[in-house]
């Protein structure tokens, strides 16, 4: 260390001493002494103070309330719904050593809930003020229970209801031009609403409601929360109040859009003159809407009936009408309602004003025979044929026997011998009958017969013939 010159060497070491102060002379400094035995003494004071096993109070907090309910309320399937405390605090006197111990977990607080006190109507909660009731979980510990605070809670009960509603819509919304909204679908269909009976009885449908103000051209889907009505149709929205619970909050909505089209209803006819008009012919309704996806509505011109309207069974004598269903194609819906139900049929209906119907004769050379099956002979047995036709008063009146043609179709018969009816099909010729058809449905006799047993009948049939001839007159 550099020397210090303002001081003589010896003066120099005697500054330095006084800069140092051990721990060993602070035992022999007065003041210091003084101050170390007060911190040491209180210290002490606390430390004897707390583990000296000396009587007094404490406070334990926030002891858990047990509710118990009496027989009686477990018949009546009575629950508390809330109560004004949930838990107490405990005030304990005892040995400091065991009270400055205790904790929430070491005592039981109850209350006993009876409804002889109160009648439960079903129209409101009830209410009643009871007693808190708090002991000792080890019933031996050596301090007592001073007091409780609160020392009763109210309580409020019902019985306990679930009821199931189902989930209405009210979505507000349009569809935009050449297209069709289909009705909201919910991914729930009810919804479970728990709690005191009086709350229940108070709910009289559950509902989601949304209004989308732009018309849809596309599919939508989007969340609403339930709302529940009263009576009177007024929302309920104090549902913490009424201690409701609900099995669903909110449901998911999705709405199809899809592209719509108007298409006419046509129908198919069975033996229809060539000029028979069109107009006569009538379908109500005429017309139908139907939505699907775009592709599939551009192939569709028209819907066709199941019905066939067949003119060889049109009867003079009564209404010409047959109702038909509308079968539509794969993915189509049909859109054209009256009232709420969906037009699932049509009517066709066939005028017949200012027709006739006649009965002409075929002759014997208007009726033939085609398909012969190989290996038969075959005869025609019919001679005549009476055929009825339908017509304009102008047309029907001129048509004659000589005008029809009657062909029977053995093509089917090859199996078949002896003598069989043959349906046939009767045909009119001529532009002058072009409004007329033929009704009702015809046969003809026909004998099929192996050659040899033909060819032996001709020579029987010869051969009676000829002993007639050789009979002698009278």
């Amino acid at each position: 260390m550099a020397e210090d010159k303002r001081f003589p060497p010896e003066e120099q070491e005697q500054q330095e001493g006084k800069g140092r102060l051990s721990l060993h002379n602070l035992f022999y400094h007065n003041t210091f002494v003084l101050i170390f035995s007060f911190v040491v003494s209180v210290i002490a004071w606390f430390i004897m103070y707390q583990y000296s096993g000396e009587s007094r109070t404490y406070m334990v907090y926030d002891v858990p309330i047990t509710t118990l309910y009496s027989s009686e309320a477990e018949a009546e399937g009575l629950r508390e719904f809330n109560k004004s405390y949930s838990t107490v605090d405990v005030e304990v006197s005892g040995n400091s050593l065991i009270t400055s111990r205790l904790t929430a977990a070491d005592f039981t607080a109850t209350i006993s809930v009876n409804p002889s006190s109160s009648k439960v109507t079903g129209n409101t909660l009830q209410r009643m003020s009871v007693p808190v009731r708090v002991v000792k979980n080890a019933a031996q510990a050596d301090y007592e229970i001073v007091s409780v605070s609160p020392e009763e809670v109210t309580v409020e009960y019902d019985r306990y209801k679930e009821a199931s509603f189902p989930i209405e819509q009210e979505i507000t919304y349009s569809a935009g031009s050449g297209y069709y909204a289909a009705a909201p679908v919910l991914s729930e269909e009810s919804v479970v609403i728990s709690g005191p009976e009086s709350s229940v009885n108070k709910i009289s449908r559950v509902a989601v409601s949304r209004t989308l103000d732009t018309p849809l051209e596309e599919s939508a889907s989007f969340s609403a929360s339930l709302k529940l009505y009263d009576q009177d149709n007024q929302e309920i929205t104090n549902t913490g109040d009424l201690y409701l619970s609900s099995s669903l909050e909110s449901v998911d909505v999705s709405i199809t859009v899809m592209n719509r089209k108007t298409v006419p209803l046509t129908v198919s006819t069975l033996r229809q003159p060539s000029n028979f008009s069109s107009s006569r012919i009538t379908i109500e309704p005429a017309q139908i809407d139907i939505a699907g996806a775009k592709e599939v509505l551009d192939e569709i011109q028209e819907i066709q009936l199941d019905t066939v309207v067949d003119f060889g069974r049109l009867d003079l004598g009564q209404e010409n009408s047959f109702v038909s269903d509308i079968t539509l194609p794969a993915g189509v819906r049909n859109l054209t309602n009256v009232g709420d139900n969906v037009v699932s049929q049509a009517t066709v209906t066939v005028n017949l004003n200012g027709y006739q119907q006649v009965t002409v004769t075929v002759p014997e050379e208007n009726i033939q025979t085609t398909n012969t099956p190989a290996g038969k002979e075959v005869e025609l047995t019919t001679q005549t044929l009476d055929v009825s036709i339908i017509g304009p008063e102008a047309q029907v009146t001129n048509i004659t026997g000589e005008m029809l043609s009657v062909v029977a179709d053995l093509n089917n018969f090859g199996s078949r011998t002896g003598s069989v009816e043959v349906p046939v099909t009767v045909s009119i010729s001529g532009s002058e009958a072009d409004s007329c058809w033929v009704v009702g449905t015809y046969v003809v006799a026909v004998d099929l017969e192996e050659p040899e047993t033909a060819l032996a009948m001709t020579r029987t049939r010869t051969s009676t013939a000829s002993r007639v001839e050789a009979a002698p007159q009278e």
